[in-house]
């Protein structure tokens, strides 16, 4: 189990590749892990100007990454792995949070490698699930391959 200093670690390196491959500009002296004491999201951010929080999940079949974990630990090559990926389940998880900030919050779901799903099935299955709604975030980003904003909710 990674501590939360590890945690933000990961969280921090895989929100830096995000802002990098969607070109955002934001303060690198912002960057901060919010406090889930107070009911923040992982991360804040001044996002060109303005304070933004984002939620931080990881796409991943489970069996997948505990395979993948154990044979780094013991040094030896992953063998062959089949498991169930619980993207799904995992975003309307977060999408029934609240948070305790008045600021936009985002959500950032991001592969980091451990699915065997490829951006295209990733999309097709939570594309079903965003359609029910946002719940407490403005716009929903994947980071696989490439970034893309699967959806946000409509400016007036």
């Amino acid at each position: 189990m990674r501590t939360e200093a590890e945690k933000f670690e990961v969280e921090k390196r895989v929100f830096e590749e995000f802002a990098s491959a969607a070109q955002l500009v934001y303060d690198n002296a912002s960057l901060t892990k919010g406090d889930a004491n107070v009911g923040e999201p992982d991360i804040r951010v001044n996002l060109a100007g303005e304070l933004v929080y984002f939620e931080l999940t990881e796409a991943c079949a489970p069996e997948f990454a505990a395979a993948v974990s154990e044979s780094i630990k013991r040094g030896e090559m992953v063998g062959a792995v089949w498991g169930e990926d619980v993207s799904a389940a995992t975003v309307r998880k977060k999408l029934s949070k609240s948070y305790a900030v008045p600021e936009p919050v985002e959500l950032l779901i991001y592969t980091d490698g451990f699915t065997g799903s490829t951006d295209e099935m990733l999309v097709a299955e939570l594309d079903p699930v965003l359609a029910e709604g946002l719940g407490p975030f403005r716009k929903v980003w994947l980071l696989g391959d490439e970034v893309s904003v699967l959806a946000s909710v409509p400016t007036s």
